[in-house]
């Protein structure tokens, strides 16, 4: 009974829901004149090759940079890229836009050099093919991927087995750059597979950051078919998800091209792999530096954003404001309905997620694990907008939208997904040799829990809840759909201010958006540090 109990509310909160907005999704398959309509649509060919550049390039430039990145770290990374997983991908939006349009930082440190009195007339932002989308997706991605390859070479295990595969490979005359090439690179990037998945996916269907900073004319599909959901009209809807649908397919069937590319290049992988010895170490000196630039940007990227939340009159050429001014934080924090909606639904959410998984993990055998995590992992790699729509369809059917239970479930779904894939492999880990000893001393379970297991495990524990956390604050999609307008969020507040021209009122909701996640990593990493060290 006591095990039923436990796993009720992942049952209730994650694996119903996420089984019923797929279900859900049915339908629309058959709907053959909404995609009669995308078809027809006069932007829909443009947004498709557009889609197409804007996803492959962010995916293949930020895994070359985590690439050069890794090969070039000479220490642990893995603290400094999760510092930079808690800045959402929309303020980075907003954050560059501030830095490369025609009258941001950018062009203003130009003028001053070139004696421009007036912004040029430079399309950086929201440029027709889309590299300014690129730029931010790569921007944010990146120390996403260095986080995961800094993980994998620091866990114990593989840590032993790539010091002595490499070692073996030094005295075999290869030098680092060969090493790294031939040795690591091939145990490396089939573990990251899913995150490599995850970011493709992202990139190809970005709905936030794309209406900020991305192309309008055409827009990615993505954008294209989020304007047609948000449509009152029933067959522009239709049309809506029929982009929805197309979207998902057309990210399926390149995964599956690059999969079989991937089974062609076996043999040629093969012959370089075993090439002759290199002992040179071309650009490793270079990619050692690439780092610094990224820590750099996000610290321009946060200056700017404050500065421009303070700034008063700013006028053209200066590159600093005339006077500061707390009037755009005013503001925001007067309407500060957004702001506690966030902040409530992100501690909700993380807190019944943590709950939820930890009370799985209590109450089952780890060989029921697979089953959670692969629903997890599809969680994360399908299309944001195609779990959206299938909420949305499902909140429609139990007559709950735009009801505060339809907005954390739309929360919670993606929450419960990532501390999912988190938490298990940590506290799966966990030494049962602690729990043994404390039976013998006839200790109860709740007291051994508490006082011995949790306290050793705060570190993931913590660091689950404010990944969550950060999760639940970044959500647009689905919480846009779920609240049918009745409700507003930090980002719903921040892509609809972006449509104005008060910079500083964007800037103080992008720094908004940085500054609650970023909070709770640095409470997680304060709680978490261990109390005793080693002398």
């Amino acid at each position: 009974m006591l095990r039923l109990t436990a796993t009720l509310p992942l049952g209730v909160l994650f694996l119903l829901p996420f089984a019923g907005a797929l279900l859900f999704i049915l339908p629309d398959l058959a709907h053959g004149q909404g995609y009669r309509d995308l078809l027809e649509h006069p932007q829909a060919w443009g947004a498709l090759r557009l889609t197409l550049f804007t996803g492959v390039s962010a995916t293949l430039l930020s895994l070359l940079f985590a690439l050069l990145i890794i090969a070039g770290s000479r220490g642990n990374l893995a603290v400094a890229a999760g510092a930079f997983l808690a800045v959402p991908h929309l303020a980075l939006a907003i954050g560059l836009a501030f830095l490369i349009m025609p009258s941001g930082l950018l062009a203003r440190l130009v003028a001053v050099a070139a004696g421009w009195t007036t912004p040029p007339q430079w399309v950086t932002t929201q440029d027709p093919w889309g590299l300014a989308l690129i730029a931010a997706l790569v921007l944010k991605e990146t120390p996403f991927l260095v986080w995961v390859f800094a993980g994998l070479l620091n866990r114990d295990d593989l840590q032993r087995q790539f010091a002595g595969h490499t070692s073996v490979a030094r005295s075999l005359g290869h030098g680092p750059a060969s090493t790294f090439l031939r040795v690591l690179l091939p145990q490396l990037l089939p573990r990251t597979i899913v995150p490599l998945i995850a970011v493709f996916t992202y990139g190809m269907t970005v709905v936030d950051m794309a209406l900020v900073i991305g192309p309008g004319q055409p827009p990615t599909l993505a954008q294209l078919a989020w304007t047609d959901l948000n449509d009152a009209d029933p067959a522009t809807s239709a049309r809506g998800a029929a982009g929805v649908l197309t979207l998902s397919v057309l990210i399926l069937i390149l995964l599956v091209v690059v999969g079989l590319l991937r089974r062609l290049a076996r043999s040629w992988a093969g012959g370089f792999y075993s090439s002759y010895p290199r002992p040179g170490k071309p650009g490793l000196a270079v990619s050692g530096q690439i780092w610094g630039l990224w820590q750099a940007f996000y610290t321009l990227i946060g200056i700017l954003l404050l500065i421009q939340s303070l700034s008063g009159f700013w006028p053209f050429p200066d590159l600093m404001p005339q006077h500061l001014s707390v009037k755009a934080w005013s503001q925001l924090l007067a309407n500060g309905s957004a702001f506690s909606a966030s902040l409530f639904l992100a501690l909700a959410t993380a807190s019944v997620a943590l709950v939820s998984v930890v009370a799985w993990l209590e109450t089952q055998a780890p060989s029921r694990d697979r089953f959670i995590i692969i629903t997890a992992i599809l969680g994360l790699c399908l299309p944001v907008l195609l779990v959206a729509l299938g909420q949305y369809r499902m909140f429609l059917w139990l007559g709950i939208t735009g009801t505060p239970a339809a907005l954390f479930l739309a929360h919670v779904l993606p929450v419960m997904a990532y501390v999912v894939v988190m938490l298990s492999g940590p506290y799966r880990a966990f030494d049962p040799r602690w729990q043994a000893t404390a039976s013998g001393l006839r200790s109860p379970r709740l007291l051994f829990l508490a006082r011995v297991k949790w306290p050793m495990l705060k570190a993931p524990l913590l660091a689950a809840f404010a990944v969550g956390f950060a999760v639940s604050i970044m959500q647009f999609v689905p919480a846009q759909l779920a609240a049918a307008g009745r409700y507003s969020t930090l980002p719903m507040e921040a892509v609809t201010l972006s449509a104005g021209g008060n910079r500083a009122l964007i800037a103080a909701s992008g720094l908004s958006l940085v500054a609650l996640p970023l909070v709770v990593f640095l409470l997680a990493g304060w709680f978490g540090r261990p109390r005793w060290r080693a002398s």
